[in-house]
């Protein structure tokens, strides 16, 4: 599917800088393309990607729902990054 490469260079592009939520990916993504994948999609093919690794999990509050859930934190495979937010890479 050549629509979805596209967007994964992308998601590799921020991933350089800074650990991400699937959420803030998908916003930036949303921006850039016109057809963009949900949060949900972007977490299942990043899943499914090697090159791809979760880090760990964020509390993602959110004021209409009284738990707040957490979302994975992605990184890239063998690069390091800060363990607080923003989650810059060191």
């Amino acid at each position: 599917n050549m629509g979805e490469k596209k967007w994964m260079q992308a998601a590799i592009g921020l991933l350089e800088q800074r650990a991400l939520r699937s959420v803030d990916i998908e916003r930036d993504l949303c921006m850039r393309f016109r057809h963009s994948p949900s949060a949900r999609s972007i977490t299942a093919a990043l899943n499914g990607d090697r090159r791809f690794l979760k880090l760990g999990e964020a509390h993602n509050s959110s004021l209409y729902k009284r738990k707040s859930h957490k979302v994975a934190i992605w990184g890239l495979r063998g690069a390091t990054y800060s363990e607080v937010s923003p989650y810059e890479r060191v």
